[in-house]
Protein backbone atom coordinates (compact mmCIF):
# COMPACT_ATOMS: atom_id res chain seq x y z
CA UNK A 1 0.00 0.00 0.00
CA UNK A 2 1.35 3.44 -0.96
CA UNK A 3 0.82 6.25 1.56
CA UNK A 4 -1.26 9.20 0.40
CA UNK A 5 0.82 11.82 -1.48
CA UNK A 6 3.83 9.45 -1.62
CA UNK A 7 5.37 8.12 -4.82
CA UNK A 8 6.33 4.62 -3.63
CA UNK A 9 6.40 2.16 -0.75
CA UNK A 10 9.20 -0.23 0.19
CA UNK A 11 9.58 -3.41 2.22
CA UNK A 12 13.09 -4.44 3.31
CA UNK A 13 14.47 -7.41 5.18
CA UNK A 14 17.64 -9.42 5.74
CA UNK A 15 17.78 -13.12 4.89
CA UNK A 16 21.16 -14.55 5.78
CA UNK A 17 23.75 -12.43 3.99
CA UNK A 18 21.20 -10.95 1.60
CA UNK A 19 19.42 -7.63 1.95
CA UNK A 20 16.13 -7.91 0.11
CA UNK A 21 13.92 -5.02 -0.93
CA UNK A 22 10.67 -4.86 -2.87
CA UNK A 23 9.25 -1.52 -4.02
CA UNK A 24 5.79 -0.61 -5.27
CA UNK A 25 6.06 2.54 -7.39
CA UNK A 26 3.21 4.83 -8.47
CA UNK A 27 3.18 5.52 -12.19
CA UNK A 28 2.72 9.24 -12.82
CA UNK A 29 2.00 8.99 -16.55
CA UNK A 30 -0.35 6.00 -16.54
CA UNK A 31 -2.72 4.11 -14.29
CA UNK A 32 -1.51 1.27 -12.08
CA UNK A 33 1.76 0.70 -10.27
CA UNK A 34 5.10 -0.86 -11.16
CA UNK A 35 7.38 -3.07 -9.06
CA UNK A 36 11.09 -3.02 -8.43
CA UNK A 37 13.15 -5.83 -6.84
CA UNK A 38 16.58 -5.37 -5.28
CA UNK A 39 19.10 -7.75 -3.72
CA UNK A 40 21.94 -6.03 -1.83
CA UNK A 41 20.78 -2.75 -3.42
CA UNK A 42 21.19 -4.15 -6.96
CA UNK A 43 18.16 -4.33 -9.28
CA UNK A 44 17.08 -7.87 -10.11
CA UNK A 45 14.40 -9.39 -12.28
CA UNK A 46 11.40 -10.92 -10.56
CA UNK A 47 12.66 -14.37 -11.58
CA UNK A 48 16.00 -13.89 -9.80
CA UNK A 49 14.34 -12.27 -6.78
CA UNK A 50 11.82 -15.03 -6.13
CA UNK A 51 12.93 -17.87 -3.89
CA UNK A 52 15.39 -15.87 -1.78
CA UNK A 53 12.86 -15.55 1.05
CA UNK A 54 10.94 -18.71 1.78
CA UNK A 55 7.92 -18.48 4.05
CA UNK A 56 4.72 -20.35 4.84
CA UNK A 57 1.54 -18.40 5.64
CA UNK A 58 -1.45 -19.68 7.60
CA UNK A 59 -4.51 -17.42 7.75
CA UNK A 60 -8.20 -17.98 8.64
CA UNK A 61 -9.20 -18.14 4.97
CA UNK A 62 -7.10 -21.29 4.61
CA UNK A 63 -9.99 -23.36 5.93
CA UNK A 64 -11.49 -22.98 2.45
CA UNK A 65 -8.77 -25.33 1.22
CA UNK A 66 -10.96 -28.04 2.74
CA UNK A 67 -14.46 -26.80 1.98
CA UNK A 68 -13.93 -24.29 -0.84
CA UNK A 69 -13.79 -24.58 -4.61
CA UNK A 70 -11.24 -26.58 -6.65
CA UNK A 71 -9.85 -23.27 -7.90
CA UNK A 72 -8.73 -22.36 -4.38
CA UNK A 73 -6.94 -25.69 -3.99
CA UNK A 74 -5.20 -25.31 -7.34
CA UNK A 75 -4.18 -21.77 -6.37
CA UNK A 76 -2.70 -23.19 -3.15
CA UNK A 77 -0.53 -25.64 -5.11
CA UNK A 78 0.52 -22.93 -7.57
CA UNK A 79 1.49 -20.56 -4.75
CA UNK A 80 3.88 -23.12 -3.26
CA UNK A 81 5.94 -23.28 -6.43
CA UNK A 82 5.55 -19.93 -8.18
CA UNK A 83 7.25 -18.12 -5.29
CA UNK A 84 10.31 -20.38 -5.32
CA UNK A 85 10.50 -22.28 -8.63
CA UNK A 86 10.93 -20.23 -11.77
CA UNK A 87 10.58 -23.38 -13.88
CA UNK A 88 7.08 -23.94 -12.51
CA UNK A 89 6.12 -20.26 -12.69
CA UNK A 90 7.20 -20.11 -16.33
CA UNK A 91 5.40 -23.36 -17.22
CA UNK A 92 2.19 -22.20 -15.52
CA UNK A 93 2.30 -18.84 -17.32
CA UNK A 94 2.88 -20.48 -20.71
CA UNK A 95 0.18 -23.07 -20.02
CA UNK A 96 -2.41 -20.42 -19.18
CA UNK A 97 -1.47 -18.43 -22.26
CA UNK A 98 -1.76 -21.50 -24.51
CA UNK A 99 -5.09 -22.44 -22.89
CA UNK A 100 -6.51 -18.99 -23.57
CA UNK A 101 -5.42 -19.04 -27.22
CA UNK A 102 -6.63 -22.59 -27.77
CA UNK A 103 -10.09 -21.80 -26.37
CA UNK A 104 -10.33 -18.72 -28.58
CA UNK A 105 -9.28 -20.79 -31.58
CA UNK A 106 -11.92 -23.43 -30.77
CA UNK A 107 -14.60 -20.73 -31.07
CA UNK A 108 -13.19 -19.58 -34.40
CA UNK A 109 -13.16 -23.15 -35.73
CA UNK A 110 -16.78 -23.62 -34.65
CA UNK A 111 -17.69 -20.43 -36.54
CA UNK A 112 -15.83 -21.64 -39.64
CA UNK A 113 -13.19 -18.91 -39.38
CA UNK A 114 -10.19 -21.19 -38.65
CA UNK A 115 -8.93 -24.71 -39.39
CA UNK A 116 -8.43 -27.60 -36.94
CA UNK A 117 -4.79 -27.88 -38.06
CA UNK A 118 -4.14 -24.57 -36.30
CA UNK A 119 -4.67 -26.29 -32.95
CA UNK A 120 -1.40 -28.24 -33.23
CA UNK A 121 0.91 -25.53 -31.89
CA UNK A 122 -1.23 -24.75 -28.85
CA UNK A 123 -1.83 -28.45 -28.17
CA UNK A 124 1.91 -29.07 -28.02
CA UNK A 125 2.45 -26.12 -25.70
CA UNK A 126 -0.28 -27.35 -23.34
CA UNK A 127 1.12 -30.89 -23.23
CA UNK A 128 4.72 -29.78 -22.65
CA UNK A 129 3.90 -27.35 -19.82
CA UNK A 130 1.27 -29.62 -18.25
CA UNK A 131 3.97 -32.27 -17.77
CA UNK A 132 6.08 -29.80 -15.77
CA UNK A 133 3.12 -28.65 -13.67
CA UNK A 134 2.03 -32.22 -12.92
CA UNK A 135 5.53 -33.27 -11.92
CA UNK A 136 5.74 -30.60 -9.21
CA UNK A 137 2.20 -31.14 -7.95
CA UNK A 138 2.53 -34.93 -7.68
CA UNK A 139 5.86 -34.63 -5.88
CA UNK A 140 4.30 -32.36 -3.27
CA UNK A 141 1.25 -34.60 -2.79
CA UNK A 142 3.42 -37.71 -2.34
CA UNK A 143 5.73 -35.99 0.15
CA UNK A 144 2.72 -34.63 2.03
CA UNK A 145 1.12 -38.05 2.44
CA UNK A 146 4.43 -39.47 3.61
CA UNK A 147 4.77 -36.58 6.07
CA UNK A 148 1.28 -37.22 7.47
CA UNK A 149 1.98 -40.95 7.88
CA UNK A 150 5.17 -40.30 9.87
CA UNK A 151 3.91 -37.43 12.04
CA UNK A 152 4.08 -37.69 15.84
CA UNK A 153 0.54 -36.34 16.28
CA UNK A 154 -2.05 -39.13 16.09
CA UNK A 155 -4.73 -36.93 14.49
CA UNK A 156 -2.40 -35.80 11.72
CA UNK A 157 -1.37 -39.41 11.06
CA UNK A 158 -5.01 -40.13 10.17
CA UNK A 159 -4.97 -37.56 7.34
CA UNK A 160 -4.23 -38.13 3.67
CA UNK A 161 -4.64 -36.23 0.41
CA UNK A 162 -6.57 -37.75 -2.47
CA UNK A 163 -5.28 -36.16 -5.65
CA UNK A 164 -7.36 -36.07 -8.83
CA UNK A 165 -5.17 -34.92 -11.73
CA UNK A 166 -6.88 -34.12 -15.01
CA UNK A 167 -4.64 -35.75 -17.60
CA UNK A 168 -3.90 -34.00 -20.88
CA UNK A 169 -2.28 -35.85 -23.78
CA UNK A 170 -2.12 -35.80 -27.57
CA UNK A 171 -4.40 -38.85 -27.74
CA UNK A 172 -7.02 -37.32 -25.47
CA UNK A 173 -6.97 -34.03 -27.34
CA UNK A 174 -7.52 -35.85 -30.61
CA UNK A 175 -10.38 -37.91 -29.16
CA UNK A 176 -12.02 -34.87 -27.53
CA UNK A 177 -11.43 -32.44 -30.40
CA UNK A 178 -15.00 -32.39 -31.73
CA UNK A 179 -16.47 -31.91 -28.27
CA UNK A 180 -13.93 -29.16 -27.50
CA UNK A 181 -14.93 -27.34 -30.71
CA UNK A 182 -18.61 -27.64 -29.88
CA UNK A 183 -18.18 -26.35 -26.30
CA UNK A 184 -15.43 -23.84 -27.09
CA UNK A 185 -13.48 -24.95 -24.04
CA UNK A 186 -10.62 -27.31 -23.10
CA UNK A 187 -12.26 -29.46 -20.44
CA UNK A 188 -9.16 -31.27 -19.14
CA UNK A 189 -5.64 -30.46 -18.01
CA UNK A 190 -4.00 -29.07 -14.85
CA UNK A 191 -6.53 -26.22 -14.76
CA UNK A 192 -9.09 -28.91 -13.83
CA UNK A 193 -7.01 -30.70 -11.15
CA UNK A 194 -8.40 -31.09 -7.65
CA UNK A 195 -7.64 -32.79 -4.35
CA UNK A 196 -9.50 -33.75 -1.17
CA UNK A 197 -8.31 -34.06 2.41
CA UNK A 198 -9.43 -37.35 3.95
CA UNK A 199 -9.41 -38.50 7.58
CA UNK A 200 -9.58 -42.01 9.03
CA UNK A 201 -11.76 -40.58 11.82
CA UNK A 202 -14.71 -41.26 9.53
CA UNK A 203 -15.47 -44.95 9.09
CA UNK A 204 -17.67 -44.67 6.00
CA UNK A 205 -16.40 -44.93 2.42
CA UNK A 206 -16.45 -41.14 2.02
CA UNK A 207 -13.79 -39.77 4.40
CA UNK A 208 -13.63 -36.31 2.86
CA UNK A 209 -13.10 -33.66 5.58
CA UNK A 210 -15.23 -31.21 3.60
CA UNK A 211 -18.30 -33.41 4.12
CA UNK A 212 -17.83 -34.69 7.66
CA UNK A 213 -15.19 -32.64 9.50
CA UNK A 214 -16.04 -30.10 12.19
CA UNK A 215 -14.61 -26.59 11.93
CA UNK A 216 -11.92 -27.53 14.43
CA UNK A 217 -11.01 -30.70 12.52
CA UNK A 218 -10.89 -28.81 9.24
CA UNK A 219 -8.68 -26.15 10.79
CA UNK A 220 -6.29 -28.82 12.05
CA UNK A 221 -6.21 -30.37 8.57
CA UNK A 222 -5.20 -27.04 7.06
CA UNK A 223 -2.50 -26.61 9.71
CA UNK A 224 -1.23 -30.08 8.81
CA UNK A 225 -1.02 -29.11 5.14
CA UNK A 226 0.97 -26.00 6.02
CA UNK A 227 3.31 -28.14 8.13
CA UNK A 228 3.70 -30.43 5.12
CA UNK A 229 4.56 -27.34 3.04
CA UNK A 230 7.29 -26.45 5.54
CA UNK A 231 8.59 -30.01 5.34
CA UNK A 232 8.57 -29.88 1.54
CA UNK A 233 10.57 -26.65 1.41
CA UNK A 234 13.08 -27.98 3.95
CA UNK A 235 13.47 -31.29 2.08
CA UNK A 236 13.82 -29.68 -1.34
CA UNK A 237 15.94 -26.61 -0.56
CA UNK A 238 17.61 -27.56 2.76
CA UNK A 239 16.38 -24.26 4.20
CA UNK A 240 13.99 -23.55 7.07
CA UNK A 241 11.21 -21.15 5.99
CA UNK A 242 9.78 -18.38 8.15
CA UNK A 243 6.35 -19.30 9.51
CA UNK A 244 3.61 -16.64 9.35
CA UNK A 245 0.56 -17.46 11.53
CA UNK A 246 -2.57 -15.30 11.55
CA UNK A 247 -5.17 -16.03 14.26
CA UNK A 248 -4.22 -19.69 14.25
CA UNK A 249 -5.52 -20.59 17.73
CA UNK A 250 -9.13 -19.90 16.82
CA UNK A 251 -11.28 -23.08 16.93
CA UNK A 252 -8.37 -25.35 17.91
CA UNK A 253 -8.66 -27.44 21.08
CA UNK A 254 -6.12 -27.21 23.88
CA UNK A 255 -3.96 -30.11 22.69
CA UNK A 256 -3.59 -28.72 19.21
CA UNK A 257 -2.90 -25.24 20.50
CA UNK A 258 0.03 -26.82 22.32
CA UNK A 259 1.05 -28.46 19.05
CA UNK A 260 1.13 -25.02 17.42
CA UNK A 261 3.35 -23.73 20.23
CA UNK A 262 5.76 -26.63 19.69
CA UNK A 263 5.90 -25.74 16.01
CA UNK A 264 6.69 -22.12 16.83
CA UNK A 265 9.65 -23.23 18.92
CA UNK A 266 11.19 -24.97 15.88
CA UNK A 267 10.85 -22.11 13.40
CA UNK A 268 11.26 -18.38 13.19
CA UNK A 269 7.60 -17.45 13.54
CA UNK A 270 5.60 -14.25 13.18
CA UNK A 271 2.23 -14.64 14.88
CA UNK A 272 -0.63 -12.13 14.59
CA UNK A 273 -3.78 -12.08 16.70
CA UNK A 274 -6.47 -9.69 17.92
CA UNK A 275 -6.88 -11.69 21.14
CA UNK A 276 -4.86 -10.82 24.24
CA UNK A 277 -5.05 -14.40 25.53
CA UNK A 278 -2.81 -15.57 22.69
CA UNK A 279 0.12 -14.29 24.78
CA UNK A 280 -0.60 -17.04 27.31
CA UNK A 281 0.53 -19.67 24.81
CA UNK A 282 3.61 -17.72 23.71
CA UNK A 283 5.13 -16.36 26.95
CA UNK A 284 8.63 -15.93 25.45
CA UNK A 285 7.52 -14.15 22.30
CA UNK A 286 8.46 -10.56 21.53
CA UNK A 287 5.20 -8.63 21.54
CA UNK A 288 4.52 -5.76 19.12
CA UNK A 289 1.19 -3.99 19.58
CA UNK A 290 -0.32 -2.08 16.65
Amino acid sequence: MIEWNKSFTSVRGNVGDLELEAQLIKNTESTGNSRRFLINKVDKTRAKYLGNFRCVLFDPEDIRLVSGSPTRRRDFLDAIFTSSEWTYASALSQYNRALKHRNELLDLIFEGKAQTTELFYWNQSLIKNADIINKFRKEFINLTNDFFARHEDSEIRKLSIKYYPSVISAERMQNEEKTDIRTGYTRYGPHRDDFEIWSQNFENNDQNMANWGSRGQQRLAVLAIRLAQINYLMERYKETPVLLLDDIFSELDENHRKLVVEICQKHQTIFTSAEEEAQIYLPNAQIIKI
